[in-house]
């Protein structure tokens, strides 16, 4: 990655522009989610806290309140809430959800900015395609082999497709091993959010049914769908951006200007490959696109425990 910034800063401005706004939005996607896993992290511990709070101020003898905590806990022979079981397991659930942020937000920050790297550098490719005979003389597909005019185009215009083809090697590559190496937490994220998203939807809408709604819960539910929904629409994006560049290499304009016959079998085989969609895979996970989202079947689920319509009344 730090190679692609270093090489695209040193070609032209519209490379430039074109790359560095992306890394822009990168980076505040990237900053939006780290904010948003924060901002739920700390919900948690502050709604927790200000009810501790307000039970310490306000709350009398005779109320027969118990101290809360942010996720239940259940012991069989003894309370969990009482001294020092209330003290070890508030530590223990406030050292947990850090350690949830800092791993499982962070990995999915990661992921994030991967992905969506390797998309802006498709982008790159785009302009490439566009610009493949600009500034180059057309006359000089005319002459013969030997002439200097010729090799010189020649030499050009095979750089411009070797530039080309080698990124657009380098994504597959890329995401090949990006594939590899979180292909078995990418499994285990979306067989484990199948079933949480499950549990978690059908909580909420039996809270609602009963008239109640748990606002943590339910931002804690929205979390769940977002970090399933951020790859799997990432990589719908990577599969599209990709397949479009065989259209991109065809409506370059080689009908329009004779140089097309010095590179045709380069294009004809870039066109080829164009046609191997970009695709994030791994054993158990055959694509991780916008339809691996919409298979995990958790409204389905829902419909195994009918909620009783006459409780909203």
């Amino acid at each position: 990655m730090n190679n692609d910034f270093r090489f695209i800063c040193s070609l032209g401005r519209e490379y430039r522009k074109c790359f560095l706004d992306g890394q822009l939005l990168i980076w505040k996607l990237c900053w939006y989610w780290l904010m948003f896993a924060s901002w739920v992290a700390s919900l948690y511990i502050a709604n927790t806290m200000f009810y501790l709070l307000w039970q310490s101020i306000f709350a009398t003898l005779d109320e027969h309140m118990v101290r809360p905590l942010m996720f239940p806990i259940w012991l069989p022979k003894d309370d969990p809430h009482r001294t020092p079981n209330y003290e070890v397991f508030m530590t223990f659930e406030i050292i947990l959800i850090f350690i949830v942020l800092f791993t499982f937000g962070l990995y999915v920050y990661i992921l994030f900015h991967l992905l969506l790297h390797y998309y802006n550098l498709m982008d790159v490719i785009l302009i490439a395609l566009d610009e493949l005979f600009v500034g180059l003389d057309p006359s000089a597909a005319s002459l013969p082999r030997q002439d200097p005019r010729r090799e010189a185009v020649q030499l050009e215009l095979n750089a411009r497709v070797g530039r080309i083809a080698r990124w657009h090697l380098s994504i597959f590559d890329s995401v090949d091993t990006i594939s590899s190496v979180y292909g078995p937490t990418l499994v285990y994220q979306v067989m484990f959010s199948s079933i949480v998203i499950c549990l978690m939807a059908y909580q909420v809408s039996e809270q609602l049914s009963a008239g109640k709604f748990d606002y943590l819960f339910g931002i804690l539910t929205f979390g769940a769908c977002i970090q399933l929904w951020i790859p799997c629409y990432i990589g719908t994006l990577l599969r599209t951006k990709a397949l479009s560049l065989a259209d991109a290499c065809f409506y370059c304009g080689w009908h329009r200007t004779p140089l097309a016959l010095l590179v045709r079998h380069d294009l004809t085989i870039f066109i080829l490959r164009a046609q191997h969609p970009v695709a994030i895979k791994f054993t158990g996970l055959p694509e991780l696109q916008l339809e691996t989202f919409s298979s995990v079947r958790f409204w389905s689920y829902i419909k195994m425990f009918p909620i009783d319509a006459t409780r909203y009344a």
